[in-house]
């Protein structure tokens, strides 16, 4: 960071802490003694704080002590980066509900809405992160009678979507190509996504249930497409490989990486309560690991994407 860059955060931290003191001076002048009212600008002279002293912060950072911080963060994670923030929402909320009622002001139903919705979500996200939030055995049970289903035989497969009241069958001689796909998409949380691409020659023959969902009615046409993916979301997903082999005469050899753990960043191990614990912090992979587990006509990756297009 140069001097331009230090002293334009300095800059920042000092009308930050001024603008935090000026909502306490105010609040304290007029009488308001409720705490929670004095919370945002806290958090305000807090920011300002750790952006004025912010090289102390990171020299402290290189010593033994952030370094059990980092241990007491990653420990904490769950109350850390989720409970604490929703928190912060669920009290700037009350607050607002607060000063609604006691200085009664006008808001409408939607209005009244709004704010109890921002004030009290957090609170039941908070519950439902610290006890869970309990699903009966038949609740359960619904959840895995809608979870789409892979079948086999030596005709072919079978895609059961219940949600959609409808199978899938895809035959054997239909299947020119799969391609296995495991990757990650880097936001602000890490998505996984892994499964099976089936490049075919025909056109998948769907079958409707006879019972159908209203909205299904509504949407009757179904996909032209002769990519089918079948992610690992579907059960009975890792049963593909196996499949390949018995049906397809090929032995699928797929070669996983976690695409979670590209390179490792650093490495610390230490003793807690008798124990030998090692925290790892790995570089997720950006790249998408692509493999050809079936072809026909023994072409790459992209010769295969290239006749799809």
């Amino acid at each position: 960071m140069n001097l331009n860059e230090k002293t334009i955060t300095k800059l920042v931290g000092i009308f930050i802490l001024l603008f935090g003191l000026t909502i306490v001076f105010f609040y304290f002048k007029s009488g308001y003694r409720s705490f929670g009212l004095y919370v945002i600008p806290i958090v305000f002279i807090i920011v300002s704080l750790s952006f004025i002293f912010k090289e102390n912060i990171l020299k402290w950072g290189d010593s033994e002590k952030m370094i059990k911080s980092g241990r007491w963060m990653m420990k904490h994670s769950r109350l850390v980066f989720f409970i604490f923030p929703l928190l912060m929402f669920s009290i700037v909320g009350l607050i607002v509900l607060f000063l609604i009622v006691t200085l009664k002001w006008n808001v409408d139903l939607f209005g009244w809405i709004t704010v109890s919705l921002f004030a009290f979500s957090p609170l039941i996200l908070i519950y439902g992160l610290l006890f869970g939030f309990s699903i009966s055995e038949k609740q359960q049970r619904e959840i895995e009678n809608r979870q789409d289903k892979l079948f086999s035989d030596d005709k072919g497969i079978t895609i059961k979507t219940p949600l959609f009241d409808k199978d899938c069958f895809i035959s054997w001689q239909s299947v020119d190509a799969i391609i296995y796909y495991n990757y990650t998409v880097n936001s602000d949380f890490t998505e996984h996504y892994e499964g099976y691409k089936l490049y075919l020659n025909a056109v998948p023959i769907y079958i409707k249930h006879e019972k159908q969902w209203w909205l299904n009615k509504l949407f009757p046409k179904d996909s032209q497409s002769k990519i089918i993916d079948v992610n690992k979301e579907t059960k009975y997903f890792l049963e593909i490989p196996q499949m390949v082999e018995k049906y397809l005469n090929t032995k699928a050899d797929i070669n996983f990486r976690d695409p979670m753990k590209d390179r490792l960043i650093s490495s610390q191990t230490y003793i807690s309560k008798d124990k030998m614990v090692t925290i790892e912090k790995w570089k997720p992979r950006n790249e998408v690991e692509e493999q050809i587990v079936f072809d026909r006509f023994n072409r790459s990756v992209d010769e295969i994407k290239k006749n799809y297009s």
